[in-house]
């Protein structure tokens, strides 16, 4: 393979990542708000701190925000933090325009180009690398340090996926951990005592509990969207497959060595037994909602997933809550659990001031725990300190109070971002043409192999 054709490939690759990691901030709610400013009326006056005023340099005039944050909850305490940092900070206005994730990285690329970037914008995995290689992001290590320093950040929340080259070019906002969420109701009918520790094992469970005659399935895979990537990558993180490399020359290009293209053959190999014989049938066309509904509404047994499904189950079957529990998900070779993430990153030619000074503000007190309490279920710190803060421990659901710091502080403190176990990926590098003409044609990869392989069979 040429090294040309390799880079090709890899961008692609590339855009895949961040095509399907886009949907890590997003809801299925109902609630969420397209392209538009969300306002709220209340500020968050009792979060601010006093210190914020005084600071010492001076800021004033007006930034425009972009968000992919559609779930209500979270929006309208976005604009909370927004209203309050403007009551203590007169002469300054923040904007905030709330997108789906969907043609985001479109926009912003779009936006950049013609010189008219947001002054802050929400990213997702491999937006940072991206953008910054286009120019277009202002370099943030200054403001790293301000708001902790790098030891203050779970380290590949910040280390991977917020760097770029020699630089930091994103604040991790929140992470989240893809693990395997089971019925623990359905293993003890099954006469299963002890989770899987193995491929096999894990296969073996949800084929026990699998009856189509009782419409009960053991697992499901979103393949009608883009988050059927996510668990693809898990397996195929777990099981140190790793397409995305960086070689010795600092190219970019898709590790097709003999020994990943066999590991990856046996990865497909294996999520096709386990939809064929553990999914029900249909499964090339589900959304992530179908599925989330499915293990709420018990049909499905397990799926691999963020936190996110308790709001589900919260809506579906509330007195559910407490019979879905977790489990890492094992590899071949190693723990497969992927790290969904959302940072902020700050345009290069903006008030880059008044920028940064909101997004320190941000992380003041409790500012960012008020923020992730607005959703527990989709948003775990990234600054390591707030798992401990009392505030943050008293207002989780009752069924995270455990996991999150188990799942957190061991998953999240050791994963890498899915799809980046070796560093980020290039993206865009130094032409944001590649971000706009790779990205619709790379996302569908992973997806349609699962998705060949299903209607090759003819088992759709």
């Amino acid at each position: 393979m040429t090294k040309k054709v390799k880079r090709i490939l890899g961008v692609i690759m590339g855009a895949a990542v961040m095509m399907a990691a886009a949907g890590c901030g997003q809801s299925a709610d109902s609630g969420t708000k397209d392209a538009q400013e969300v306002k709220a009326s209340e500020p968050n006056a009792e979060n601010a701190d006093s210190a914020q005023a005084e600071s010492a340099e001076e800021v004033t005039g007006t930034i425009e925000m972009w968000s992919m944050l559609t779930q209500q909850e979270r929006a309208d305490e976005l604009q909370k933090l927004a209203d309050s940092y403007m009551e203590q900070n007169p002469g300054t206005q923040i904007n905030i325009t709330v997108m789906p994730w969907s043609g985001a990285m479109d926009k912003i690329v779009s936006a950049i180009m013609a010189g008219n970037a947001p002054d802050i914008m929400v990213t997702g995995t491999g937006y940072p690398q991206s953008l910054a290689g286009t120019g277009g992001l202002l370099e943030l290590s200054d403001l790293v340090e301000e708001i902790g320093g790098k030891d203050a950040f779970l380290s590949t929340s910040l280390s991977v996926q917020g760097a770029y080259e020699d630089g930091l070019y994103s604040v991790p906002l929140y992470i989240t951990p893809y693990v395997a969420y089971y019925r623990d109701s359905w293993l003890k009918e099954a006469g299963i005592e002890t989770l899987p520790t193995t491929w096999e094992e894990y296969y073996d469970m949800c084929k026990a509990v699998t009856d189509p005659s009782k419409d009960r399935y053991g697992f499901a895979l979103p393949l009608g969207d883009l988050h059927a990537w996510k668990t693809i990558w898990s397996f195929l993180q777990a099981n140190d497959v790793d397409l995305l490399n960086v070689d010795e020359n600092g190219e970019w290009d898709i590790d097709l060595e003999e020994e990943s293209r066999a590991a990856m053959v046996e990865t497909y190999d294996y999520l096709y037994k386990l939809v064929k014989d553990c999914a029900p049938e249909g499964t090339v066309g589900y959304t992530q909602t179908n599925v989330r509904e499915m293990v709420a509404g018990g049909t499905v047994m397990s799926r691999i997933d963020t936190p996110e499904i308790y709001y589900t189950l919260q809506s579906v079957a509330p007195d559910d809550m407490d019979d879905v529990s977790y489990f890492k998900i094992r590899g071949r070779k190693k723990t497969g659990s992927g790290q969904g993430w959302v940072g902020l990153s700050i345009s290069a030619d903006g008030n880059t001031a008044l920028a940064k000074d909101f997004v320190k503000y941000m992380f003041t007190g409790d500012n960012m725990v008020d923020f992730y309490l607005s959703y527990p279920y989709a948003m775990f710190p990234a600054k390591e300190e707030l798992f401990q803060n009392t505030k943050y421990q008293d207002n989780l659901p009752d069924n995270l109070k455990e996991m999150v710091p188990d799942m957190a502080l061991d998953i999240l403190s050791t994963s890498n971002g899915l799809g980046m176990v070796n560093g980020p990926f290039p993206g865009a590098q130094d032409n944001a043409s590649h971000a706009q003409n790779k990205f619709v044609s790379g996302f569908l990869i992973h997806r349609l192999i699962l998705k060949l392989m299903m209607i090759k069979n003819r088992w759709v």
